[in-house]
């Protein structure tokens, strides 16, 4: 710097003054360090530059007040939305003649596709048709089918394990109604018997097609929506099955939900391995089903969704931004407190729970209403 000869006395008669000891605030915005999560930290450092507090206060470019709230830390799985996993429903010999459309609703006495014009029922129950059923049979897969005719409203048998002629004929009654040749015999293709209601998802042959024993016509899935995910067995816990939790959707809109499952199996070996490489623990992984409390639009089913639960959460403390940070030189953390006249004070705070940018404090001069200064952007 040059100075002017007219000024030059005014100068050295400065530096004949002693000097008078003055700290300056310094922001230096250094990223995530110090505070774990927090997304960014500020140190501020007391620089003794010789000189006394400026007459007048240079307070910080933008502030933020202290507020009494409640924050929760959440974790977050990725998921997608969809209607939970698929039963396929084979097939006899046959030409397919009817064929119940995707998004039908699957209840007791849903017929679900016919092979030769013969219809094929969804019935409820949890034993599966793994015969044909007339008069003189007994076991429980007669008074699983007993139970369905009645339900449906059928009458003059007993709901029993035998299947007699009055079974047989209600079975004609039944027959007749859905179009079926009146044997009163039901014949092992005739019927599924499935564990619960749910919907036809996936058709996978078209009226007209020749189709075998044994291959798939159509799946049923459940009728609620669900988000499935895998997780960690680590995470087990947090999603323990009747857990709440929040599903985000595409374009954050968000739906309650409810763990309704979580099954640890076993994950594939990368590579492919042999039995060896697969029985390892460290494959396993938490197959996670969550129902949602109320229907989305169905245009979503099939989109990826985040599954949010809360982890930790502190209940009216006092909040700031994490902007409002200040890494002090000397260890540990303040905030710069601004008064009523614009002058600022440093006063140190302890740090609590961090949660979505913010972070809970707490401290002697520190108080709900306070404004303290945040870093600049």
């Amino acid at each position: 710097m040059t100075t002017t000869l007219d000024h030059q006395d005014d100068l050295d008669a400065d530096l004949d003054r002693p000097r008078r000891s003055r700290a300056r605030l310094i922001w230096l915005t250094l990223g995530v360090v110090g505070v774990a999560g927090a997304g960014g930290a500020y140190w501020y450092l007391t620089q003794d530059d010789g000189g006394e507090p400026a007459a007048t206060s240079t307070g910080p470019a933008a502030t933020a007040e202290v507020v009494r709230d409640t924050i929760a830390a959440t974790e977050t799985w990725s998921g997608t939305l969809g209607h939970g996993d698929a039963l396929g429903i084979p097939a006899a010999q046959g030409t397919l003649t009817r064929v119940a459309p995707v998004d039908t609703e699957v209840t007791r006495g849903t017929e679900l596709f016919r092979l030769d014009e013969r219809p094929v029922t969804a019935l409820l129950g949890a034993i599966p048709m793994y015969r044909d059923l007339g008069i003189g049979d007994e076991g429980i897969d007669v008074e699983q089918l007993e139970a369905n005719l009645a339900a449906l409203g059928y009458e003059g048998f007993t709901a029993d394990d035998e299947y007699t002629e009055n079974t047989a004929e209600a079975v004609e009654e039944w027959q007749e109604d859905i179009g079926a040749e009146e044997t009163g015999a039901v014949g092992r293709s005739d019927v599924v018997f499935l564990p619960e209601g749910g919907r036809v998802g996936t058709v996978y042959a078209d009226v007209g097609a020749q189709v075998t024993p044994g291959s798939p016509v159509l799946d049923i899935t459940g009728a609620d929506q669900v988000a499935t995910l895998e997780v960690d067995v680590a995470d087990r816990d947090l999603l323990a099955v009747g857990t709440a939790v929040t599903v985000v959707l595409p374009g954050g809109a968000e739906a309650s939900g409810t763990v309704t499952a979580a099954t640890v199996v076993e994950a594939p070996p990368a590579g492919g391995g042999g039995e060896e490489e697969a029985a390892g623990s460290e494959d396993a992984v938490v197959e996670v089903e969550v129902a949602l409390a109320e229907p989305v639009d169905a245009a979503l089913v099939g989109s990826p969704v985040d599954v949010v639960r809360p982890v930790d959460e502190r209940a009216d403390v006092l909040v700031v931004p994490v902007t409002a940070l200040l890494a002090m030189s000397g260890g540990g953390y303040g905030l710069e407190v601004v008064a009523d006249d614009g002058t600022t004070s440093v006063v140190p705070v302890e740090l609590g729970l961090f949660a979505d940018g913010r972070v809970e404090v707490t401290g002697d001069g520190i108080a709900e209403g306070d404004v303290v200064g945040v870093a600049g952007r």
